[in-house]
């Protein structure tokens, strides 16, 4: 068992969207089968009939539900289905398929924990984290032994940036269930507190616990893959994404993986091959954003711009469908200086409800691409409150206090970025690099 306490009483991203995918495929198969996963996984069973999981579950939540169209559990387990496959195309109209049957799972038997389950997992995806941590403080008083309860109050509490009662939450799911959901929640919370060695250990572990060739099990490889990265790992990096590959054929993450890594070693023809593959399988606006960044990279300004249109109608999509990407496209329009005050607003917005790290992270950001350097000084400190090691949010740190005028800690911060990762953005590393160098050699300013 590995445990929280203790971990990080001296301790010095916001991956909620692939969390909550780990959340709703436990929940799905679960749900869905209505008993203990079979043995065989379901990678072979894809082999077999071709379908994706997310198809998988669908069609047997539907043949259940022809047998008890009544019923709240089988209602419960279409929804869950429904959100799995929302994640395997990026077709966000699922949520409101799954929100239609829930409603109706809720008229039958408001007390149901499946329904409330399901209600508080569709919460996460669509970012409502303070409807989520409702549920999921609801779905343990209706069951307080079932460890996927914790699990969404855990997410929900993460979200909110109330990370002492995330760890406590998470404690307590690893307590009754140490298994592959609850290790990856271990993860993400020794690497929100800086510890990337602890969190690559726990996903190691959450890797190790899952079936080898399911898609739970790819996801928590790619996510290794991502903190490995953040260490400057590229080769490590490079090679858990294509171990990830391995397990679920085309599996779209591990591609987009390797394409970051592709570009960070300035293969840009080959990120953009990956990316275009990426997008074509699975439109999310991350993916638009990145395969946008690398043909500006290669001066095909054009076909750059065509992907920021994309990623901004993918988040109009999203929008409509109820899923809140307000925080997202802010930093995006932010990084390309677009809509800036629009971006400011959205992400403050954002901020009053919900003051994460990573919520404060971007607001410093965007008040930073704004001019308001006193605002992004206090935001600054904000996002760096619980020591977390990400060179993006290093860099963002170390720029605001260089425009702020402290050189010794953008020397302090920028270094730290660099020495983790310095190729950690195809569109800020040279930027990165130049600020070091500037730093280190002359003491002057930019």
């Amino acid at each position: 068992m590995i445990t929280l306490t203790g971990r990080w009483k001296n301790g010095t991203i916001e991956a909620l969207g692939a969390i909550a995918l780990a959340a709703i495929l436990a929940l799905a198969v679960g749900l869905v089968r209505g008993s203990q996963p079979s043995v065989r996984s379901e990678a072979s069973q894809q082999a077999v009939d071709g379908r994706t999981a997310g198809q998988r579950a669908v069609d047997q939540a539907q043949r259940r539900m022809s047998v008890a169209p009544n019923n709240a559990t089988a209602m419960a387990a279409l929804a869950s289905a429904y959100l799995l496959r929302a994640r395997e195309v990026a077709d966000p109209t699922y949520y409101n398929r799954a929100e239609a049957l829930l409603e109706s799972a809720t008229a039958v038997d408001p007390e149901e924990p499946d329904v409330v389950l399901a209600a508080g997992t569709l919460a996460l995806t669509r970012h409502e984290f303070a409807q989520a941590l409702g549920q999921g403080q609801r779905a343990i008083e209706l069951s307080p032994y079932r460890s996927a309860a914790y699990g969404v109050l855990t997410d929900a509490l993460v979200e909110l940036g109330r990370y002492d009662e995330a760890i406590t939450a998470a404690q307590q799911m690893v307590d009754l269930r140490p298994d592959q959901t609850s290790l990856s929640r271990v993860s993400y919370l020794r690497e929100l507190h800086g510890d990337l060695d602890g969190a690559a250990d726990a996903m190691r572990q959450a890797v190790a616990a899952g079936a080898p060739r399911s898609e739970a099990t790819a996801w928590s490889e790619v996510q290794l893959g991502n903190l490995l990265f953040a260490r400057g790992d590229l080769a490590g990096a490079e090679h858990t994404y294509r171990q990830a590959g391995l397990r679920i054929e085309g599996y779209v993450p591990a591609i987009a993986g390797l394409a970051r890594v592709q570009a960070a070693t300035g293969d840009l023809a080959g990120a953009a091959s990956l990316y275009e593959r990426a997008v074509l399988a699975t439109p999310l606006a991350e993916y638009a954003i990145a395969l946008g960044d690398v043909y500006a990279r290669l001066s095909d300004q054009d076909r750059a711009a065509a992907q920021y249109e994309l990623a901004d109608a993918i988040g109009r999509l999203f929008a409509a469908n109820g899923v809140r990407m307000d925080l997202e496209l802010a930093v995006f329009h932010a990084d390309h200086g677009r809509n800036l005050d629009e971006a400011l607003a959205a992400v403050q917005a954002e901020y009053a409800l919900r003051p994460s790290v990573a919520v404060a992270d971007a607001l410093a950001w965007v008040e930073y691409r704004t001019g308001d350097l006193a605002g992004a000084l206090v935001h600054r400190g904000e996002a760096l409150r619980l020591g977390t090691r990400d060179p993006l949010m290093l860099y963002h740190a170390g720029v605001i206090a260089q425009a702020n005028g402290d050189d010794e800690a953008a020397r302090t911060l920028l270094s730290e970025s660099a020495a983790l990762n310095p190729r950690f953005s195809l569109r800020w590393a040279d930027d990165l690099a130049a600020r070091v160098d500037l730093l280190t050699s002359s003491g002057g300013t930019q």
